[in-house]
């Protein structure tokens, strides 16, 4: 069920890239539908939501919106590999968060992802340094930053429905989107609105499903792994089926982004350091 929902989490940069591209739909008005399909998708789990902690919810609910928006226009903006492999380096920069609030010790391994990841951030810039790319690849690095932010927000609610608090985050986002979506909701076609929908619910809210019933069989580091099969896919498809080809740079720094992963996800310690509900977050909160 694990490498479901990564094959299906995949097809987001090809989805991103007909809609925006073909049916002419403005970023900020996919973001809108696609949350608020995904919302409603896993909307079912709403009730599990009772005593969790409001305070923190809100916050993370604002950088949930951030990551959202800013991964959709930055796919829309540069390449759909940049755009991944970029969203990847997050885990690396809760690493950093951590130890800057004081709640994790920093590692040898940690800082070698930390360097190896920061080189491949550094190569996907350096080949990226074109005014038709940049703006994308800004965006890419603010979705990463946006999801390392969330991600140390949400690891402070220990109580309430994940898939719950999901499909909340994506409901307010649709709301938060929604005034500046309003002047392009106008112009959308039917056909638009059906893909949207689709894509919100089985790219978004039934992988979301499936992986966390594949975590209480499969290990939390092993699932960890097999979700790096999404950004390997997610040129893929888009290399596939919109000839979008990703430049050599980029298949450098991502290789490296993924390496710095792969090394940072072995090296956890303990239990402790791999959470379910950590990882739960930190993988599927932006897809």
């Amino acid at each position: 069920m694990i490498l479901a929902a990564a094959v299906m989490w995949s097809s987001g940069g090809v989805l991103v890239k007909t809609l925006t591209e073909d049916f002419g739909l403005r970023p900020q008005a996919l973001v809108c539908l696609r949350s608020l399909a995904a919302g409603i998708a896993l909307s079912w789990a709403l009730p599990g939501l009772r005593g969790v902690s409001w305070r923190r919810v809100g916050p993370a609910a604002a950088m949930y919106t951030a990551m959202v928006f800013t991964f959709v226009t930055s796919t829309s903006l540069t390449t759909a590999a940049n755009a991944i492999f970029l969203e990847y380096f997050s885990p690396l920069l809760v690493a950093v968060g951590a130890y800057a609030m004081g709640t994790d010790r920093p590692r040898a391994a940690t800082l070698l992802s930390l360097a190896i990841g920061m080189s491949g951030v550094a190569i996907i810039l350096y080949g990226s340094w074109t005014p038709q790319d940049l703006g994308g690849v800004w965006l890419g690095l603010a979705c990463a930053l946006a999801g390392a932010l969330f991600t140390l927000i949400q690891r402070g609610i220990h109580t309430g429905s994940t898939v719950g608090l999901i499909s909340l985050y994506n409901l307010a986002a649709a709301a938060a989107v929604f005034p500046f979506a309003y002047a392009a909701l106008g112009s959308v076609s039917l056909g638009a609105i059906v893909v949207v929908a689709l894509m919100g619910t089985f790219q978004l809210g039934i992988p979301f499903v499936c992986f966390i019933r594949g975590l209480r069989v499969v290990p939390v580091v092993e699932a960890s792994l097999l979700t790096l099969l999404e950004p390997v896919l997610n040129p893929i498809w888009v290399w596939t089926f919109r000839g979008e080809v990703p430049s050599a740079w980029t298949l450098a720094g991502g290789g490296a982004i993924l390496a710095a992963l792969v090394v940072h996800i072995l090296t956890l310690r303990a239990p402790a350091e791999a959470k379910p509900a950590g990882l739960v977050v930190a993988v599927t909160a932006d897809k």
